[in-house]
């Protein structure tokens, strides 16, 4: 168990130095994700007043509070999958991967320990700024409990599980970053399906539910907005689909990784640019 513990720790600590290292580029970033909020802000769920010429350009504590909600769980993905991507792209390049091969514990969960820890402690400062500069200019009101935990940790498993579909994909074809960004772009959209400010069609709404961040995040949605309690079994954001989802993203994610690391290092490639 202790060799377990510090194979953990050494990625956990490794993962929070690369973090460490890339803090400018949040702190340049922060006040692009609060300009994209308050413009955001005043149009959503205003389709007929723009229509008829009629839109009042004024911030509405409701709909901004549900925006705020809404995005800081998607950052969580791209923090995680995006930074997951270029921690191996940098480690193949550099050599250092096949280290991951040494530790006593599954390549999966090694790859995953690395990277989880760092985009969580992002997400939150990226959040706790955002929520700062936002709450100056507009009142935010959520209702929050202790079952908002559940959603949150079942979004954090299902983002785990897609980064590391994106993690088994790097160990075999290197530089995919095109691929990364376009997946992220299809979550991005396909989550609005999810915000209640939006109407979209009914096959929309269906293709929405196996997008891996919809499912959570309309738990998550209606934890903090209509009080539902998170361990409702049925229904948009039912706990049974939101575990059926995380269940399977995981799996394969574990998959790809494994499926990755055997043909990588038949090839002999963990290690070339």
């Amino acid at each position: 168990m202790r060799s377990y513990a510090t194979a953990v720790g050494n990625e956990i600590y490794k993962g929070l130095r690369f973090a460490w290292a890339e803090r400018l580029q949040i702190l340049i970033e922060l006040p692009m994700f609060v300009i994209i909020m308050l413009f955001m802000g005043p149009i959503m769920g205003q389709a007929q007043q723009i229509v008829s010429g009629s839109l009042k350009w004024s911030l509405n504590s409701e709909s901004t509070s549900i925006l705020v909600a809404w995005f800081i769980p998607f950052m969580f993905f791209y923090l995680q999958v995006v930074k997951m991507f270029w921690r191996l792209v940098a480690e193949r390049q550099a050599g250092t991967l096949e280290q991951v091969y040494l530790s006593p514990l599954p390549s999966w969960l090694v790859i995953a320990a690395g990277r989880v820890v760092a985009a969580v402690v992002e997400t939150l400062i990226v959040a706790a700024g955002m929520f700062a500069i936002v709450r100056i200019i507009v009142p935010l009101h959520f209702h929050l409990m202790v079952s908002v935990l559940l959603p949150v940790l079942l979004m954090i498993v299902t983002a785990v599980g897609v980064s590391l579909l994106v993690a088994g994909a790097t160990l075999i074809w290197g530089r995919i970053e095109m691929i990364t960004e376009s997946v992220l772009l299809l979550m991005f959209v396909g989550s609005v399906g999810a915000v209640p400010l939006v109407s979209l069609p009914d096959w929309w709404k269906t293709f929405g539910r196996i997008l891996p961040v919809n499912t959570s995040l309309e738990s998550l949605l209606g934890v903090l907005f209509q009080g539902r309690s998170a361990t409702t079994l049925w229904g948009p954001g039912g706990l049974v689909w939101v575990l059926i989802v995380a269940a399977a993203y995981l799996a394969a994610g574990i998959f790809a990784v494994s499926l990755g690391g055997k043909i990588a290092k038949r090839r002999g490639t963990l290690s070339r640019y």
